[in-house]
């Protein structure tokens, strides 16, 4: 039986079997045990880099030098970069620093950006969306007591009164109907918010285990934009109030 496979499919050293290799070659993309390591790298003909298991993907293949890794970052190309590229016309006087370093960067301003929308931006989202069932609640509420204060108004007029309290309760659903109308575009607004947040925190868990720095140097932060809460809305609710009918009465706001 082939010592680097088992019915339980256990992790191995892919050069002698060795349960649980703690190393792994990016280049090759193959597990090692430690003792294997120096045999692995004995084979000149192709280039290697061994990195711990847990950090196995951060190795970058340089994209104009295939045979080479990128082992520093342009600040002004915003690119990782070989040695080669380095020494080249293309980069001359150019600002370099260490890949490895220009990655815990970058995630460390994704990891602000997270928390900061997790710890702040969303929940202030998700009060202003908890806020507007109350309100439509309370537009709802003013608006069965209006009408009933114009029905008890209604009763006691004549007949022919009877035109005016229907053009008050006409009046009263067409405000509350614009006044819907606004807070449920204000909610669709704001759920909406709330959903591109959802979908970047989801966005900035994933690039935070990445080990592409292509990926991860391509994030753009949103946060400014998400730190503009749009203005609270205050409906003015509609009331109703008595007088002696000399022309037909409209419904006003509180």
């Amino acid at each position: 039986m082939d010592p680097r496979r088992s019915a339980q499919d256990v992790l191995r050293c892919q050069l002698c079997g060795f349960a649980g290799p703690p190393m792994y070659c990016d280049i090759c993309h193959i597990h090692l045990c430690k003792s294997c390591v120096g045999e692995h790298l004995s084979d000149f003909n192709t280039e290697h880099k061994i990195v711990p298991f847990g950090k196995r993907g951060s190795t970058t293949p340089c994209s104009k030098h295939s045979s080479k890794l990128c082992e520093l970052y342009c600040e002004q190309c915003n690119s990782p970069i070989c040695v080669h590229c380095a020494s080249s016309k293309e980069h001359q006087g150019h600002t370099f620093v260490d890949i490895l370093k220009t990655l815990e960067l970058h995630k460390a301003v994704i990891q602000k950006d997270l928390e900061e929308l997790e710890g702040s931006i969303y929940p202030k989202y998700q009060k202003m969306a908890s806020d507007i069932p109350v309100q439509k609640d309370d537009l709802s509420k003013n608006s069965l007591e209006v009408s009933t204060a114009i029905n008890k108004h209604g009763e006691d007029l004549h007949r022919e009164v009877n035109v005016v309290v229907n053009k008050l309760k006409d009046d009263l659903d067409e405000m509350d109907s614009k006044y819907l109308a606004v807070l449920e575009k204000h909610e669709d607004e704001i759920m909406h918010t709330i959903s591109d947040i959802t979908l970047g925190i989801a966005d900035l868990k994933k690039l935070l285990i990445c080990h592409d720095l292509n990926l991860v140097s391509a994030y753009k932060s949103r946060n400014a934009e998400f730190r503009r809460l749009p203005p609270k809305l205050t409906v003015t609710l509609p009331s109703f109030a008595p007088q002696k009918i000399k022309t037909i009465p409209g419904m006003c706001p509180v």
